[in-house]
């Protein structure tokens, strides 16, 4: 389980890391010529539309809702309780908030624009590709379904993770391969995402609403009850 102090550390890296690449992006750093130099890659590479355009679609806000409001839904309802899809609503909230925020703040531009002469002319141009929105959903939404039916240090918490692992770097490579994003987007989406995932389950486990909580203690509290009694 997820206690407090990897909690904060985790974010508080996290948050160093995302200072980071926003510095390097800013400021046109040695980050931001590997952004150049992979976005060349790509264009050399001439990967196929067709394909990467629908398999990015993993981190798409409108099918990750189509999917998991209604199996959520379904869930409060039986439960009577708001605590299933409350959670995923604030992790949405949370990190399109974040990402929000960035992608007006620094205004950067799409690779495929790059090629442009009167763009690349127009570096600060109000654009909206740091960081990568496909990149975060794809992370703190799946990420949020696989923590909240499974529990820590089971095969099904292990199979979770590594589908959302798998989901994730399909929409980071698909992304790339078609030119949709730079590096360090995907990678600043793919750190909010996380913090924003981490933020929310620390939230619930403050409040005793972490389904793992109430498993793991329930037992030691019932033990320690009878010891007392």
């Amino acid at each position: 389980m997820l206690t407090a102090r990897r909690l904060n550390t985790y974010v508080c890296v996290l948050s160093l890391l995302l200072v980071i690449l926003v510095q390097q992006v800013v400021a046109w750093g040695w980050l931001s010529d590997l952004d150049e130099s992979a976005g060349n890659t790509a264009k050399k590479l001439r990967a196929s539309q067709d394909i990467f355009s629908v398999t990015v679609m993993f981190g798409l806000r409108g099918i990750i809702l189509t999917v998991c409001l209604p199996v959520l839904g379904w869930l409060s309802w039986k439960r009577k309780s708001w605590v299933p899809i409350a959670g995923f609503v604030l992790v949405l909230l949370f990190e399109t908030g974040i990402a929000g925020a960035l992608k007006i703040a620094i205004g950067r531009i799409f690779p495929y624009q790059f090629d442009d002469f009167f763009y690349s002319m127009l570096v600060n141009v109000d654009e909206k590709a740091f960081p990568s929105g496909h990149a975060a959903n794809s992370v703190a939404l799946w990420g949020y379904m696989a923590w909240y039916f499974t529990c820590a240090g089971t095969i099904a918490r292990r199979i979770a993770v590594s589908a959302v692992v798998v989901a994730s770097c399909t929409v980071v490579v698909s992304s790339w391969l078609i030119r949709t994003h730079w590096p360090t987007d995907l990678i600043a989406g793919c750190i909010i995402g996380c913090i924003a995932l981490l933020g929310v389950i620390g939230l619930y486990t403050a409040l005793g609403l972490n389904p793992e909580a109430r498993i793991h203690h329930s037992p030691k509290v019932h033990r320690e009850t009878a010891d007392a009694q």
